[in-house]
């Protein structure tokens, strides 16, 4: 996880009065909304969240940060913290509530900056990976997801794992055969399968953080070390 002090440079220069901001599901960005909505607080900055899980929305309740929903707004920012990144921009992000409401998130926004650990900045994506996959017949699904690799079903505390919006998850280990954009198109030609963790093209910035604090931007294709 950032620094606090990295973490309030990030929100001084990319949070601005009165934004609509989102951040993917998961615990990593649970903690990071915490300091926006006290960076919010402190700078009387007024911003608007675009819940993507419920504890989000009962978060955003707990430090009163108003909420809207993606039908009546455009994002402006949006973050995610996430597992790998390559240099194409392309990253997969395995921490997650709904594969489906993160993507949608991405999709919509204005900026999407993916946050990530500097020795996870990879040439090329490694495939474990998982997918969101409809409980309707999910075991046929789960023997045609076994085609692309190794496929278990996710577990938490011994349980099947079950998205924000009833689904189920799958973990899978890929072949090498594949490429990210092959992976993914593979991995939605089965029925059942809603969605994946490989996010190919929407990422505008990824900020790098260990040893140093690196923001690289897709648009402008430089570096910026933000210490």
């Amino acid at each position: 996880m950032l620094l606090d002090e990295h973490v309030e440079g990030l929100l001084y220069k990319y949070i601005k009065p009165e934004s609509i901001v989102s951040l993917g599901t998961g615990e990593s960005n649970e903690l990071f909304l915490k300091k926006l909505g006290l960076y919010s607080m402190d700078n009387n900055l007024k911003i608007k969240v675009v819940p993507t899980s419920n504890k989000i929305g009962l978060l955003c309740g707990e430090m009163n940060l108003k909420t809207v929903s993606l039908e009546d707004v455009e994002i402006d920012v949006s973050f995610d913290f996430v597992d790998q990144v390559d240099e194409d921009f392309n990253y997969i992000s395995n921490e997650t509530t709904s594969l489906i409401r993160d993507k949608m998130i991405a999709e919509d926004s204005a900026e999407l900056i993916a946050v990530c650990p500097e020795e996870k900045f990879v040439p090329q994506l490694k495939f474990d990976f998982r997918v969101e996959v409809s409980n309707f017949a999910f075991k046929k699904t789960l023997l045609k997801l076994m085609n692309l690799g190794e496929a278990t079903p996710s577990k938490e505390k011994g349980q099947l794992m079950l998205s924000e919006t009833g689904h189920h998850f799958v973990d899978i280990k890929a072949d090498d055969v594949y490429s990210v954009d092959d992976l993914d198109y593979q991995a939605k030609k089965i029925p059942g399968v809603l969605e994946t963790s490989l996010f190919i093209g929407y990422a505008d910035r990824v900020l790098l953080h260990g040893n140093n604090i690196v923001m690289k931007s897709r648009l402008t294709n430089t570096e910026e070390n933000e210490e």
